[in-house]
């Protein structure tokens, strides 16, 4: 089969399965490693979060490895998309490294919150995945190029969005407080495009598999998509405690 994408990360995959083995990607490899590596984060994840309940603080040594954990799982998801041999080690690193922080984010979020948000924020996380698997699933849905370019653009403007956002508040030009209700917007517009970009990775997989590539490209599209359930069970916990401080 043929295949042919606007979208550099498709044709970077592609590129790099050229010259690979005779052992095709499949749906079922995708699924395994996908429970893999969340069955992994959330392993992890859980353990953070319950010594950080538990303590209701978080150890000297644990605030250093909260601090590394983010920066680590950015680098294990540019090597892991990059790099298809080394794809299924920084996959792991990557659901290892976010798995710690989650858990402590989540906690934090527990403490400060209560009334089970982090629950609350799992359910919704499993309902919009549902959602926008069976929406996929029916065809009803087309993924294509224009849409790809359009929540990227959507993705930077939300990036940047949040950086000049820090920054402000950080010299004082504004605290949370007054622009809360800018701040709900610019998280609901995430919570949008997080959830549409689910999309964009049930494309990827299927035009992976259809294509042929190799089957080490499984643990690239399962990173892709643990990326994007991690980005919108963040983006549903804000939302969920700015409703809820709003009582």
């Amino acid at each position: 089969m043929r295949y042919r994408s606007a979208n550099p990360v498709l044709r970077g995959m592609r590129k790099q399965t050229a010259y690979a083995s005779a052992e095709q990607a499949s749906y079922t490899g995708v699924v395994l490693k996908s429970g893999f590596l969340l069955f992994t984060m959330m392993i992890v994840g859980m353990f953070s979060y319950s010594q950080l309940l538990t303590q209701s603080t978080v150890p000297g040594f644990g605030i250093g490895l909260v601090i590394a954990a983010p920066i680590i799982a950015l680098i294990s998801v540019i090597i892991g998309m990059r790099s298809l041999r080394l794809s299924w080690f920084f996959s792991t690193l990557y659901a290892l490294a976010q798995g710690l922080f989650l858990g402590v984010i989540s906690g934090i979020y527990e403490i400060a919150f209560g009334d089970g948000i982090v629950a609350t924020a799992m359910l919704a996380t499993v309902g919009v995945f549902t959602a926008m698997l069976v929406l996929y699933s029916s065809g009803l849905f087309r993924v294509t190029d224009a849409l790809r370019r359009v929540l990227f653009t959507a993705l930077l403007g939300l990036l940047f969005t949040s950086i000049f956002l820090i920054i402000f508040s950080l010299i004082g030009v504004f605290n949370y407080g007054q622009m809360m209700g800018f701040i709900f917007v610019i998280v609901l517009i995430s919570v949008i495009v997080a959830s549409l970009y689910l999309m964009v990775d049930f494309d990827n997989i299927k035009v992976m598999v259809e294509a042929g590539a190799d089957k080490r490209t499984e643990w690239m599209l399962s990173l892709g998509l643990l990326v994007t359930l991690v980005w919108l069970y963040i983006e549903l916990l804000r939302l969920i405690a700015i409703l809820r401080s709003r009582r």
